[in-house]
């Protein structure tokens, strides 16, 4: 299937979009006050960001406290920064008989511990779209109607949806979380630039706000972390790896933090930095205009 250059679809999307917000809560992490809500807030107000691989694990506790499975993976889209839906493994004895659902963000409320809770209860959940081994796959996970069905059944807002209806098409730089760490970065000379070292996610704010780049060894950077914007990577040809316009020259200017401070995430004067640098809207500071999703809208 074509792909829709991301640039070529801003000014059709900029107006539709530009319309819609999300609404947003602040998140905490496993040493969150227990039993703490994240509470409401205002689509400029800049969360708690987490690291992908910490939230999964997580067991999900539903609105009546009953435990009711644990965060698998996520399902990220790089071009609008957006969580698609988190995938939740339920049931079975280590592994075997398990049945996997896919929830959206926002149903997402409060951390307690090791836990995660939704405001949702068993009954609601376990109706919730199965993601089955068949759906594990570059093209099933970038469909635009399976993550509408998604949404329609937690009753939650189809951000993405403009003058085309919210199932049609395809999202164009999709990944599991779990495939994205690890990954190869080349820059656009088609040089080695690093590999993904981490996401930070704002979990029920449906934001990837951060991925973090460990530079390649040959950039000479020591060993500090870089935070990009997620839209500062495009997707490769082939898929396998992802490309964004860096150099050692960039990167040796460009904000980063040290292996232990991971805390540096959630300060919004080093994300705003960060968003700057890279030439990239913080949503965080224009009153949450949603940006093109990179949606390709034809038909299958």
């Amino acid at each position: 299937m074509k792909r829709i250059n991301h640039v070529a679809i801003w000014g059709a999307a900029a107006v539709t979009f530009s319309m819609l917000t999300l609404p947003l809560s602040a998140a905490q992490d496993e040493n969150a006050t227990p039993g703490r809500k994240y509470g409401s807030r205002s689509d400029k107000t800049f969360g708690h960001v987490e690291r992908a691989n910490k939230l999964i694990g997580k067991a999900v506790l539903g609105s009546d406290n009953q435990k009711l499975g644990k965060i698998d993976d996520f399902v990220v889209d790089l071009t609008s920064g957006h969580i698609l839906y988190a995938i939740i493994g339920s049931g079975g004895v280590l592994g075997a008989g398990e049945k996997r659902y896919a929830l959206p963000p926002g149903i997402f409320t409060e951390a307690e511990g090791n836990n995660v809770h939704i405001n949702v209860d068993k009954a609601k959940f376990n109706e919730a779209p199965v993601f089955t081994k068949e759906m594990d796959k570059d093209f099933d996970l970038s469909k635009a109607a399976y993550v509408s069905q998604v949404y329609d059944h937690f009753g939650q807002s189809a951000w993405w949806k403009g003058a085309t209806p919210a199932n049609e098409g395809s999202f164009n730089n999709v990944h599991k979380v779990s495939d994205l760490i690890g990954m190869k970065v080349k820059n656009v000379g088609d040089q080695p630039a690093g590999k993904v070292e981490n996401a930070g996610l704002d979990l029920t704010a449906g934001r990837v706000v951060f991925v973090i780049l460990q530079p390649d060894s040959s950039f000479n950077l020591g060993n500090n972390y870089y935070a990009l914007p997620p839209d500062a990577f495009t997707l490769s040809t082939d898929h396998k790896m992802l490309t964004s316009d860096i150099s050692k020259e960039k990167l040796s200017t460009a904000p980063h933090f040290a292996k232990d401070e991971w805390q540096r995430m959630s300060d919004r004067e080093f994300a705003s930095q960060v968003y700057k640098f890279y030439g990239k809207q913080a949503w965080f500071e224009t009153g949450g205009s949603l940006r093109p999703t990179g949606r390709d809208l034809k038909k299958n």
